[in-house]
């Protein structure tokens, strides 16, 4: 069992520890420049700061434990007389990867605080809030401390620990599901009020000692909670553990679910998230603004005839993803070649109005999921909470059409060329006329969503709309008619 424990902390000790450590360290560094007070004192408001904790430490710690997400090995098994064994040994390995994990951050505090004055009172000013409270439950910082440690490595520890049985009684899929879906909740009740009144769901309250002491719910609704379903947890892997739900897995007929299959994997998902993200948080730095600011100056673009390289990129950025993509798809699964999946076609037309929809699907699902980060990165950055929903339904709206008709310009080049790199290429080149003063280009499908290009031609949302859904509707024509020389071109 030992060997087996070993083996199990190799796996969840990754590289991206390193990743915490530099951000942690930086962080750390910078704020120590501008610290005036006591050395204890800095250590707690290291240890405490709930943005490092939400945004870098549990992101990587969920990263870590995710490589026990797996069904065990026959050896492993063979080695254990009863099955339950094993999974105490899992939750024995996350224990002590919590430990180390929240020592490695511990250790790193210690060593920045280095050279201030080794006091342990309170007597030094604190800007946050919470020191509040912490100055009114502990006698001393030390003591506050060990206490924060302490249930940053039990929080840690038990939601490891409750993930990997999740996974063992469910799929990966509804795991990561369940991680994502409360990880958002736990960005949420950092900022919204009726999101962090909600008791036992949000992560934030196992990890983060001082959330518990603020709302309706105290600190000790937590360690019940904590309790309890520890408990429910070994008594279901002692008497439940061959137990798994009955979801017979059918796979549904057609070519659009067979795309479907294909195309929307996790490492789409997960490519866009990322270059989502960063551009939105490369947006939200340096700026005092209202949400609904942000949002306008995220999908605002450039009038015709204005060049500036950094907007221009962010443009290529953001549309782009999605097309490259999708354009990969196209290389791989749409060529003529696969006479064996074109053969069960019983009209030819199926194939291109299938494409088309998917089209649809990406659009739809590529701005909304850009409009939910938005609104959780500038909900992060403080940004004041004022929305005009109107406005942003006619951003999503436009937007949709805007990357609709790019998507299909690449889908309608691809079928006459047969090249995906030219139609890419071709397409994107598109954004280049934007630099040109003329009115008419206004009406240019590449970046037809802009506000700037609304505002300074005095356009309305009908006026832009009906351009590019005139654009649209032609190029779904051609494509219709396209489609048959495709096939015969082999």
């Amino acid at each position: 069992m030992k060997m087996l424990i070993q083996q199990h902390l190799k796996l969840v000790m990754t590289k991206s520890l390193l990743l915490v450590v530099i951000i942690f360290a930086l962080t750390a560094v910078a704020d120590r420049k501008t610290y005036e007070g006591n050395f204890s004192l800095f250590v707690l408001h290291l240890m405490t700061n709930h943005y490092i904790i939400i945004f870098i430490m549990t992101p990587v710690f969920f990263l870590c434990v995710s490589k026990l997400y797996t069904m065990p090995r026959m050896f492993e098994l063979i080695r254990m007389k009863k099955f339950y064994r094993f999974m105490f040994m899992r939750w024995v390995t996350i224990t002590l990867f919590s430990t180390v994990f929240v020592g490695i951050i511990g250790m790193i505090s210690l060593v920045v605080s280095i050279g201030l004055p080794m006091r342990n009172d309170w007597h030094s000013s604190l800007d946050a809030d919470m020191m509040q409270y912490y100055m009114g439950t502990f006698s001393s910082p030390l003591q506050g401390i060990l206490y924060t440690v302490l249930f940053l490595v039990t929080g840690y520890s038990f939601i490891g620990c409750t993930f990997v049985t999740m996974a063992h009684f469910f799929s990966r899929k509804a795991t990561y599901f369940c991680i994502v879906f409360l990880y958002i909740l736990m960005i949420l009740s950092i900022k919204v009020p009726w999101v962090e009144k909600i008791p036992f769901i949000t992560i934030n309250r196992y990890i983060v000692l001082h959330h518990n002491y603020s709302g309706d719910y105290p600190l000790w609704w937590t360690l019940i909670a904590i309790v309890i379903l520890s408990l429910l947890q070994i008594f279901c892997i002692v008497q439940f553990w061959h137990w798994t739900p009955a979801y017979p897995k059918k796979l549904k007929k057609g070519l659009f679910y067979y795309y479907t299959r294909i195309f929307w994997i996790p490492r789409l998902v997960l490519v866009w998230c990322a270059s989502l993200v960063i551009l939105a948080v490369t947006k939200a730095i340096f700026s005092e603004e209202t949400l609904n600011e942000y949002v306008i100056r995220f999908f605002y673009g450039l009038p015709l005839g204005s060049i500036h390289v950094m907007t221009w990129l962010e443009q290529m950025i953001y549309i782009g993803t999605p097309i490259y993509m999708f354009s990969i798809f196209l290389q791989s699964w749409c060529h003529p070649r696969n006479m064996a999946l074109f053969i069960r076609i019983r009209k030819k037309s199926i194939w291109g109005t299938t494409v088309l929809g998917h089209i649809l699907l990406v659009a739809v699902v590529y701005v909304v999921l850009s409009v939910a980060i938005l609104l959780l990165i500038g909900i992060s950055f403080d940004k004041i909470l004022m929305i005009d929903w109107h406005l942003l339904t006619y951003v999503i709206l436009i937007k949709i059409l805007e990357l609709c008709c790019m998507l299909t310009l690449v889908f309608l080049l691809f079928i006459v060329t047969n090249r995906v790199t030219w139609s890419f290429l071709a397409s994107m080149s598109l954004y280049l006329l934007n630099v040109f003063p003329v009115s008419w280009l206004s009406y240019n499908v590449a970046g037809i969503g802009q506000l700037a290009r609304i505002e300074e031609m005095g356009r309305t949302m009908l006026d832009m709309s009906s351009s590019g859904f005139i654009a649209l509707i032609c190029m779904i024509g051609i494509i219709k008619w396209k489609t048959y020389k495709y096939f015969e071109r082999g």
